[in-house]
């Protein structure tokens, strides 16, 4: 799965990183199904977030890491250095710009649900890479 993580850069801005969370264990249900799983983590408080149509919020920070799941409408990310990044359903994001400048959100297509799911500070995101960056 591709996952679009935003973090924030050394500079005190920030940027995006591709991300792909592939399946890595292989097995078969009880009638002959393979199934594929990828990592599994504790998650406090998974939390459905929704938003109207035409909403913005202005440069602000994730309020913690976590996997954001897109149910319904379109939502935009611009990060400090220019680039957004736009998401429907079924796509993932990966809010992780905590310090710094943060990023602009903009519903492009509405009212937009999102389900989030923490995750823990021990994940290590470094198996997922696609691709290099300094700053992540």
């Amino acid at each position: 799965m591709h996952v679009d993580r935003f973090y924030a850069t050394a500079d005190g801005g920030s940027a995006f990183e591709d991300l792909e969370i592939s399946v890595k264990q292989f097995g078969e249900d009880a009638w002959g199904n393979k199934l594929g799983t990828a990592f599994h983590f504790d998650s406090p408080s998974v939390q459905l977030f929704e938003i109207e149509a035409g909403a913005f919020q202005d440069w602000h920070h994730a309020p913690r890491r976590q996997l954001c799941i897109v149910l319904a409408g379109i939502w935009q990310v611009r990060t400090s250095d220019g680039e957004a990044r736009q998401w429907g359903p079924g796509m993932a994001f990966l809010p992780d710009d905590m310090t710094g400048q943060g990023h602009q959100s903009k519903v492009i297509d509405g009212p937009v649900k999102i389900l989030f799911v923490p995750l823990p500070d021990s994940l290590d995101l470094t198996l997922y890479r696609s691709s290099t960056s300094d700053d992540a």
